[in-house]
């Protein structure tokens, strides 16, 4: 009984904490989760860096042949959030994403903080 109420306090402190930092980014959910024809954003982007190259003639990331997959760590410094939306939807017609346009703007918001 001794050990139960510590154990008890531990796991209530942690959950009351991760709840009251945790941050509501729909866009980081549709980073790792929105599927288009060859995965999602994280396929390519790994946790927004980069995974090598787009192999355009196998359709497929590749370490040495093919266009560099550009690292998306940093990009809200270097470009505006309509930069941003505007390289999204571009993907979005390149790898047949299914995104709404508020769908869109989240995930250029959570891209510009990486």
């Amino acid at each position: 009984m001794k050990l139960f109420i510590p154990i008890l306090f531990i796991v209530f402190f942690i959950s009351t904490f991760s709840f009251l930092f945790a941050k509501d980014l729909p866009g980081k959910d549709l980073f790792y989760n929105s599927k288009g024809k060859y995965g999602s954003c994280n396929h390519c982007h790994i946790n927004g860096g980069s995974g090598g190259r787009w192999n355009f003639e196998t359709q497929s990331v590749d370490q040495e042949e093919g266009k560099k997959i550009p690292v998306l760590k940093g990009v809200g410094k270097r470009k505006d959030e309509e930069q941003i939306k505007r390289s999204i939807q571009l993907m979005k017609k390149m790898f047949d994403f299914k995104l709404t346009d508020d769908q869109i703007s989240k995930l250029a918001e959570y891209v510009g903080t990486l």
